[in-house]
């Protein structure tokens, strides 16, 4: 059995884990995966989640934690273990690193939507949360979009700084600055990616600000998260989501629900863009949300991936029990 650790699939080609996630909707479309609804345990306020997923040749599981307050001590809010498995003999394949699957993947979901949902000359954006999703989002959204400007803001500034000192070792060219405020974030930026797990809006309820810009919200991931005010959503011409899951674990879907703010019929799933004719086109006025919870599904398309490429670049180490 294969384990690959953080450092293996940290050097991979993103586009490689960006293809897997678009493969990962191509399933959906057609229908050829079994992903029964994860399992969420609370413990005050921290969270087990467990994801199963089956393909035609694969199944595979995540055990991940969140646990918020891990960052006050300068460790990870998120840890976890990936395993894969043959889906005709049931024998374990490979063993991986939980949180940098979690890590890459998620961030190809945000690259994915960044490609298809923004326009292709865009040249400013902002991100929300400088933790291991934010920086992630990034890297992700710099593969797909020839930015000039990054806006970076956190709940602890000099997070937010060192996020910018970094990207900016890999990326030169791009102005990376540390927000003033969160409504300066928003003002000053065509894009808005939130990575956090707040409970409380992080900018104004204000239409000025959000008017003809795109959202992308990937941290609230529970009914009582809400990263982005109601105006988002209320203003909102295109609404996307990643699985029908979010409409329930996201408080940023199913409180503007609760609140009649939006309609259930208003709300698309992103699949339907990917693998189509779809090609971008909005008017300069146009408002659009994306909100992703993850899935199983993700997991399991990006762990097959990163095998198949261990198994040919003789990545990772082999493990004997």
């Amino acid at each position: 059995m294969l384990f690959l650790n953080k450092k293996d699939i940290t050097r991979v080609d993103r586009n490689l884990i960006q293809t897997a996630v678009a493969g990962a909707y191509e399933l959906m479309n057609c229908g050829q995966y079994n992903m029964p609804d994860r399992i969420h345990v609370q413990d005050k306020e921290n969270t087990l989640l467990l994801m199963p997923c089956f393909t035609t040749d694969y199944f595979a599981t995540k055990l991940v934690s969140v646990f918020p307050v891990a960052s006050d001590r300068g460790l990870p809010v998120v840890n976890g273990i990936m395993t894969l498995a043959d889906n005709s003999t049931g024998q374990p394949l490979a063993v991986m690193d939980g949180a940098a699957v979690t890590a890459e993947r998620t961030g190809a979901v945000g690259g994915l939507a960044v490609s298809i949902l923004t326009d292709p000359g865009l040249k400013t954006a902002g991100i929300f949360g400088a933790g291991v999703q934010g920086m992630s989002q990034a890297r992700y959204l710099l593969i797909n979009r020839d930015i000039d400007v990054l806006m970076i803001s956190d709940l602890y500034p000099e997070a937010a700084a060192r996020m910018a000192e970094l990207l900016a070792k890999d990326f030169p060219r791009v102005d990376f600055v540390v927000a003033g405020t969160a409504d300066d974030l928003v003002r000053s930026s065509e894009l808005i990616i939130a990575a956090t797990t707040t409970t409380t809006p992080l900018f104004s309820n204000d239409p000025d600000l959000v008017q003809g810009k795109t959202f992308v919200s990937i941290g609230s991931f529970r009914p009582d998260m809400k990263e982005f005010p109601d105006v988002v959503i209320r203003t909102a011409d295109r609404i996307y989501v990643d699985t029908p899951f979010a409409a329930k674990e996201s408080g940023d879907i199913c409180i503007p629900l609760e609140r009649g703010i939006v309609k259930k019929e208003n709300i698309h799933p992103f699949a339907g863009l990917v693998g189509g004719n779809y090609s971008y086109s909005k008017e300069s006025s146009a408002t659009c949300f994306f909100k992703s919870v993850g899935m199983a599904l993700f997991d399991l398309t990006v762990a097959t991936a990163l095998y198949k490429l261990a198994i040919d670049s003789n990545l990772g180490v082999e493990l004997e029990f």
